[in-house]
């Protein structure tokens, strides 16, 4: 793991969690950007450039430039992303995802397949997340496959 990966994403969120945001070193292979402080219900692992993995609100997200080689024991209950990963975007895409995840809850999700991988060991899917939030008049956010909606917290 790179300094200067580590450090792109402090800059773009500790700004915004402030003292919750921490970053874990758990071992030569991973980090942890915890986002909520002690809770740890919203955080992401990063394992290498272009490996990582958003939990929010008890959910997966999973973004793998080896996609392909993944399989649906490796996938199942999560939502993965299936476009191109790219090490100088893919921090951008999680920031993004993040603040758009931010002071909101899981609502549901729904999934619709769309094919399956080249192996054919697991399934190609669309995602529609939903989010609870004080103001679901939010636009919807659209991430490759991932659709975020907001609805009204209750």
């Amino acid at each position: 793991m790179t300094e200067e990966l580590e450090t792109r994403y402090q800059q773009a969120l500790h700004p915004v969690f402030g003292e919750q945001f921490r970053i874990l070193h758990d071992s030569d292979d991973f980090v942890t950007v915890v986002l909520d402080g002690d809770a740890e219900d919203f955080f992401f692992t990063l394992y290498g450039s272009d490996h990582v993995r958003l939990y929010w609100c008890n959910e997966c997200f999973i973004f793998d430039k080896g996609r392909n080689d993944l399989v649906s024991s490796d996938t199942y209950g999560e939502i993965v992303y299936e476009g191109d990963i790219e090490t100088e975007t893919l921090p951008d895409m999680i920031v993004g995802l993040v603040l758009r995840l931010k002071d909101r809850t899981f609502a549901g999700k729904e999934e619709t397949i769309k094919g399956k991988i080249p192996s054919g060991y697991d399934d190609v899917k669309d995602y529609v997340v939903l989010a609870a939030t004080d103001d679901p008049a939010e636009a919807p956010y659209r991430l490759g496959n991932i659709l975020i909606r907001y609805c009204l917290r209750r």
